[in-house]
C-alpha cells in the first residue's frame, strides 16, 4: 500500500464561492489558482487527480490547500476572512465527497484571533465537514507559531486529535534580504530554513516538550534538520542551553525533534532521504509527492519517488511504515 501524505489540491467547483465570499484577496487567489491549473488541472481537476492515482499504484492521497491561499495575508476584515477560510474548508470536503475516500482532505484556520475565531472554525471542519488535518503556515504574517496567543491552537490539536502540517512561507518582506527574492531563492533555499526556523522554535520554546501527543508533519524532511543534527548537537549543549534557549531543557533534543514527523517530498533524492532515516528512524518519515507540484503535470513524481524509497534497500517492514503504516496511524486511517 501506498499512501502519499503531503499533496495539494482545492476543488474547482468551490471557487466560485470562494471568489464571491472572500472579497478582493479570494479573486486574486482564485485567478492564481486557475493560471496554475492550466498546466496542473489536477490541481483542482478531481478526476484528474484520480487517474494519477490509478496509473500509479497510489491508494490514497492527503491533499491540503495550497499554501499561497492560507499563507499570506488574508482580508483585514474579519467577517471577510472567516468566511474566506470557511470557503477553503468546504472546499476541501468536497475534495472527499468526489473521490469517494481516494483523498483525503485538510483544511486551514485562522491563528490570528484564535480564542475568538480559530477555535470555532477549527471544530467545524473537523466535526462538521470530517476534515483530517489542518494545515498552516510556518508564521502568521511574521509572528512565530510558538507565540503565547496561539497556545490554545496547539492544546485544541492535541484535544481533537488532529494532526497538523506546517508549510513554509515567505518572510513578510525581503527588506532584511533582499537579495533572497531573486533566483527562485526564497522558494528553493529560504523555505527549507524557514522550516528549520519554525520547528526549532516549537522545540526551544517548550511547546513540542509540553504536547507529547502532538502531530506535526513538517515539510521538505524538516528543512535539512537531519542533515544539520550535528551542528545542532554541538551548539545547543546542556552547558550552552541556558545561555541560548534561557532554560534547560528538561528532555533531551534528540527526543523532542523525533516527536516531529518528516514528510520525503526533496525531489527524489535518496541520500537525503537515507539521511533523515539515519537520524530519526522510519517511525517519523512519511512518503509524500508535493504533487501536483514538480516538473510538467506533476504525475512524474507520483511515479518516481516510491521507487526512490525502495531503493534505500531498508527492511521491508521498516519501507512500509514510510510508504503508508506511519500516515495511517497519523490520520487514523
Amino acid at each position: 500500500m501506498i499512501i502519499d501524505a503531503h499533496t495539494h489540491m482545492f476543488h474547482e467547483h468551490s471557487l466560485e464561492q470562494l471568489s464571491r465570499l472572500g472579497g478582493t484577496w479570494a479573486k486574486k487567489k482564485v485567478a492564481a489558482l486557475w493560471h496554475k491549473a492550466k498546466t496542473k488541472p489536477a490541481l483542482v481537476n478531481v478526476q484528474e487527480r484520480l487517474g494519477f492515482l490509478d496509473r500509479n499504484g497510489i491508494d490514497l492521497q492527503i491533499v491540503t490547500p495550497p499554501h499561497f491561499m492560507y499563507s499570506t495575508r488574508m482580508p483585514d476584515d474579519i467577517a471577510t476572512h472567516l468566511l474566506a477560510v470557511r470557503a477553503i474548508n468546504e472546499g476541501m470536503g468536497k475534495l472527499m465527497e468526489a473521490s469517494k475516500g481516494k483523498l483525503i482532505a485538510a483544511g486551514t484556520v485562522p491563528l490570528e484571533n484564535y480564542e475568538k475565531y480559530g477555535r470555532h472554525e477549527m471544530q467545524h471542519a473537523v466535526k462538521a465537514l470530517g476534515l483530517k488535518a489542518v494545515s498552516i503556515a510556518s508564521h502568521w504574517y511574521g509572528k512565530p507559531l510558538d507565540s503565547p496567543e496561539f497556545m490554545g491552537f496547539w492544546e485544541d490539536a492535541v484535544a481533537l486529535d488532529l494532526p497538523v502540517f506546517i508549510h513554509p512561507a515567505d518572510p513578510v518582506a525581503f527588506t532584511g534580504r533582499p537579495y533572497e527574492a531573486q533566483y527562485d531563492l526564497a522558494h528553493n533555499f529560504g523555505w527549507p530554513f524557514e522550516t528549520i526556523l519554525t520547528l526549532s522554535r516549537l522545540v526551544f520554546s517548550g511547546v513540542i516538550e509540553r504536547h507529547p501527543d502532538l502531530k506535526i508533519i513538517s515539510h521538505h524532511l524538516g528543512g535539512g534538520i537531519p542533515f544539520f543534527w550535528g551542528r545542532i548537537e554541538e551548539t545547543y549543549t546542556l552547558e550552552k542551553q541556558e545561555s541560548l534557549i534561557g532554560r534547560v531543557v528538561q528532555s533531551p533534543l534528540h527526543d523532542l525533534f523525533s516527536r516531529i514527523y518528516y514528510d520525503t517530498a526533496v525531489g527524489g533524492n535518496p541520500s537525503a532521504i537515507k539521511c533523515a532515516y539515519d537520524i530519526f528512524g522510519a517511525d517519523k518519515l512519511v512518503f509524500a509527492t508535493d504533487a501536483p507540484f514538480g516538473p510538467g503535470s506533476g504525475e512524474m513524481r507520483l511515479a518516481q519517488y516510491p521507487k526512490v524509497i525502495e531503493s534505500l534497500g531498508l527492511p521491508e517492514i521498516e519501507t512500509n511504515k514510510i510508504l503508508a503504516d506511519n500516515a495511517k496511524k497519523i490520520f487514523n486511517l
